[in-house]
């Protein structure tokens, strides 16, 4: 799938999500946040296969920005420059989520060891993964009421690999784009020099 095909699934969901958001549709949002257990993710599948067709059903990315959505529904207000709003990742969410956690302290890098969770979160290795911890962390910014780029998330999620990881980092260390010597020290993921390859 090609990356403007990516982007457009995350428009048409995340666009279906805030209609059933604004609507009320209890019932949906409900099978949509069930969907966010292994044990119940099935009832998701009635929501998203007949809106979205078969390669939404059982996809963990669709489960788990529907999901997360459904439980955490703050209505995104995208940027006037798309480029700006392609910076606000989900590095940015949880930079906002230590920041709450950490008002009234001197600074984020004074603490022992503020960022363990989130080194967690570049440390999974693929989409499944990455898409089971995703999980947590809405709830984490759910009780924190910190936005949460649904249309980002949904394209991070689907193409996981270093080159995201390095964004998402870039973004919660708020190391600038152009900094070409970044590295995920500690992560135990090797960092390319580009981009890498998109799947097909």
């Amino acid at each position: 799938m090609r990356p403007e095909e990516v982007r457009e699934r995350a428009e048409e969901l995340v666009k279906q999500l805030e209609k059933w958001h604004e609507r009320q549709e209890r019932g949906v949002l409900a099978r949509l946040r069930r969907g966010l257990s292994e044990t119940s993710r099935e009832q998701a599948w009635t929501v998203l296969g007949p809106c979205f067709g078969p390669t939404a059903v059982s996809c963990p990315v669709y489960e788990t920005v529907a999901g997360c959505f459904a439980l955490h529904p703050l209505i995104w207000k995208p940027l006037d420059d798309p480029r700006e709003d392609s910076k606000l990742n989900f590095g940015w969410t949880f930079r906002n989520v230590r920041l709450a956690e950490t008002e009234g302290q001197k600074k984020m890098r004074d603490e022992k060891e503020p960022h363990t969770r989130f080194r967690r979160l570049l440390a999974c290795s693929n989409s499944r993964e990455i898409c089971q911890h995703v999980r947590h962390a809405i709830r984490l910014a759910r009780s924190k009421e910190k936005d949460v780029n649904y249309r980002k998330l949904f394209e991070d999620l689907w193409w996981w690999n270093d080159w995201t990881k390095i964004a998402w980092a870039k973004t919660y260390w708020s190391v600038p784009v152009d900094t070409a010597d970044f590295t995920l020290a500690g992560v135990g993921t090797p960092v390319e020099e580009g981009p890498a390859p998109m799947p097909e």
